[in-house]
């Protein structure tokens, strides 16, 4: 984190990876692979604006029965403005993008994977009131 201008920036990274097999030898199924994750996160007064990137790599590692999956790369946004409202009452209004690489992106630890894919590229407004 470092100031920028009249705000703060925050740069992050994330990887996890499970490497799993029974005392078999044999690999345990639906374990995620290996993904990185970085992140950009720029806050001034009651704006936030985030960016977020998944790099998830392609599984080879499957149980019995399973199937591969393929690598994707998940490219997430979100801009939010605070209202400060009467009292301690707040509403935040975020507008935001999912999937904007409009990748094909299956979940490896799901059993409907092959049939059902991540969503594709989309976009919404979210309302948050606190009181």
């Amino acid at each position: 984190t470092f100031d920028l201008g009249a705000g703060e920036m925050t740069l992050s990274f994330g990887r996890d990876v499970v490497n799993a097999q029974f005392t078999d030898g044999h690999n345990v199924p639906r374990i995620n692979p290996a993904r990185n994750v970085y992140s950009l996160s720029y806050a001034q007064d009651d704006i936030v604006f985030k960016l977020h990137l998944k790099d998830v790599e392609k599984q080879n590692d499957v149980g019995e029965g399973e199937t591969a999956t393929a690598g994707y790369q998940m490219l997430d946004t979100r801009l939010t403005k605070t209202f400060d409202l009467s009292g301690k009452s707040k509403l935040k209004v975020s507008l935001f993008g999912r999937n904007l690489l409009d990748e094909v992106a299956r979940n490896h630890a799901s059993f409907v994977k092959n049939e059902v894919p991540l969503p594709g590229r989309n976009y919404g407004i979210k309302f948050n009131l606190t009181y």
